[in-house]
């Protein structure tokens, strides 16, 4: 897996203006499908890592991990503009934006891994 540092973008602030500031906590859906990506990035707390699933049928995933540090997997190989789609309709599911869902035949499903993990678990130490 590698980190992807940055994503070729084109979105750009009007010269002489500054970026308005993005968090968690005030972020728009405006912000994360307009700013720079690696300013919705830096600014939310997200870190992208290229996956090795090379699965046609898998774009991407969300992990939010202890401390609700967010992690978003993309697949190799995909177009960058489609990978920049991508993570920032993510980073709008994840933090429970007001987008659109996918056409189909796209989809988005959730699954609590964790839990899954625990249950299994004990299924196996408790037979």
């Amino acid at each position: 897996m590698k980190i992807l540092q940055s994503t070729e973008n084109e979105r750009q602030a009007t010269p002489g203006q500054a970026e308005p500031a993005i968090t968690r906590v005030t972020a728009t859906v405006a912000q994360v499908m307009n700013l720079p990506l690696d300013q919705v990035l830096t600014g939310m707390g997200i870190r992208v890592v290229e996956s090795e699933i090379d699965d046609a049928n898998f774009y991407g995933g969300v992990h939010i991990g202890n401390g609700g540090k967010v992690t978003i997997f993309t697949s190799p190989g995909r177009d960058p503009r489609v990978t920049d789609t991508l993570v920032r309709y993510l980073i709008a599911k994840t933090f429970d934006l007001d987008v659109a869902d996918l056409p189909a035949p796209f989809g988005v499903e959730y699954t609590d891994i964790t839990e899954q993990a625990r249950d299994a678990w004990v299924k196996a130490a408790c037979p």
